[in-house]
């Protein structure tokens, strides 16, 4: 029995001791990488997307539709444009909200 718990206690000392390892490691590459000089980004490359672009609402639609799909929490109630009024939304919105006022209830 001794000799089972000195074993059990050696091979927990060689776990720790490779973790320590390990994390040291890491944290050698984590530091050898933070020292790389980098590359300023410069906004005439071919890649780079320009502020003022703004995504179809096609696409914007498609990539809300397949979040919904996958998380299956969320579903897409409307989609409009953003220029068009936004005041029987807000009128609306504020009815229903004061409806539920505790002081304006009824007795």
């Amino acid at each position: 029995m001794a000799a089972l718990i000195g074993q059990t206690l050696a091979m927990y000392a060689v776990v720790v001791v490779v973790a320590f390892a390990v994390a040291l490691v890491i944290r050698g590459i984590v530091l050898a990488v933070s020292w790389t000089p980098r590359r300023p980004v410069v906004a005439d490359q071919p890649h780079a997307v320009p502020a003022s672009y703004a995504p179809p609402p096609a696409h914007i639609a498609a990539i809300a539709a397949a979040v919904a799909a996958i998380t299956s929490r969320a579903r897409i109630v409307k989609i409009e444009d953003r220029a068009r009024g936004s005041s029987w939304s807000a009128e609306g919105k504020f009815l229903h909200q004061t409806s539920h006022l505790l002081g304006r209830r009824r007795r």
